[in-house]
Parts: C-alpha cells; sequence; structure tokens
C-alpha cells in the first residue's frame, strides 16, 4: 500500500482553486490533481507492507495529533517540467516536519528517504499537463492576487493500492491543536 501525508491548505487556497478550475473551461488542463484537496506534500509517497499499513498510519496520527497550526508566506507560481505548482519559501517548520517524519519513518518502519526527500522542494500542484495552454494558465496565475498568508490548518493521510497519480484518496484528515 502507497501512503501520502500532506498538509492541509484547502481553506487559504479556495479561491486559488476556483479560479483556476475556471479558467480551465477555456484551456482544458488535466485536472488529475484536483482529485485530492489542496495540500503541500510532506514526504514522497511511499509505500508499506499491508500487513503493517494500520499501524503506520496510527502513528502517524499520533504525531500529527500533537502539532499545532503555523502561517506560511504567500506561494509563487512556477512551471517545474509539466507541473504547475505555488511554490512555498522554505521554512523551518516545514523542513523540521519533513526532517521529523523521515526519521520517524526511516527508525520505526524502515522507509527510507527518497531521492526527491533530500532536496524537498515544498508546493501544491495545481495542474499536471504537458500542453502549452500549461504556460498560459501559469501567465493568468502570475496576474492573481494570492493569499498574504497561507494558515495550515491540519494534515492529511491518504493512501492508493497503485500509488498512481489520481488514485490516491484521504484517509484521515487531522486538524492542528487550536
Amino acid at each position: 500500500m502507497y501512503i501520502w501525508i500532506a498538509l492541509d491548505v484547502s481553506r487559504s487556497l479556495r479561491f486559488v482553486r476556483d479560479v483556476c478550475l475556471e479558467k480551465n473551461r477555456e484551456l482544458l488542463l488535466n485536472e488529475i490533481a484536483f482529485s485530492l484537496p489542496q495540500h503541500i506534500s510532506l514526504k514522497i509517497s511511499f509505500s508499506v507492507d499491508n500487513r503493517i499499513a494500520d499501524e503506520v498510519i496510527s502513528v502517524l496520527s499520533d504525531f500529527f495529533k500533537a502539532q499545532t497550526s503555523f502561517e506560511l508566506d504567500t506561494p509563487s507560481p512556477e512551471v517545474f517540467g509539466s507541473i504547475l505548482w505555488l511554490k512555498f519559501q522554505n521554512n523551518s517548520r516545514l523542513k523540521s516536519l519533513h526532517e521529523e517524519l523521515d526519521i520517524l519513518l526511516l527508525n520505526r518502519f524502515g522507509v527510507p528517504r527518497h531521492t526527491l526527500d533530500k532536496s524537498f522542494l515544498f508546493h501544491s500542484t495545481l495542474f499536471m499537463d504537458d500542453s502549452k495552454e500549461l504556460q498560459e494558465m501559469y501567465e493568468f496565475l502570475k496576474e492573481i492576487e494570492l493569499p498574504t498568508k497561507v494558515c495550515v490548518d491540519g494534515f492529511f493521510i491518504g493512501t492508493s493500492e497503485s500509488g498512481k497519480p489520481g488514485e490516491y484518496s484521504v484517509l484521515k484528515q487531522i486538524p492542528f491543536k487550536k
């Protein structure tokens, strides 16, 4: 089973998501990234044996229940290959959460760090599409006034049998302690 871990920014980025979907009625980009709530992944999704998946999810849930909310500075739109995302600047809280998860998963369950985990880019994906219209959406987004702060409301834990984009579903939504 594949497990995905992310920060919940769906409330703060609802406006951005809505205007992107509206503009996409014209551009017709692939909307696979919208199959999940708007989020910032905290680690590259990883595979665990189905026999320990429930235990991994329980340990992750306990880890997240102890966290408190925080805010992030305004992201900036960026095209990264065939992906349009909102890129967040490195921030000590993001980096700390990412590192703590890597260590927890390695020490407790033997989940190795993925190559991309070593220089992780914190982002919230909007579109994954290799058409020329991706650039047009990027130009459109550069003109949108983005929120001055993005509030992180909690965490998502999701799963997928295949690990393929569009096939993940949210298993748990864990709000931050207030």
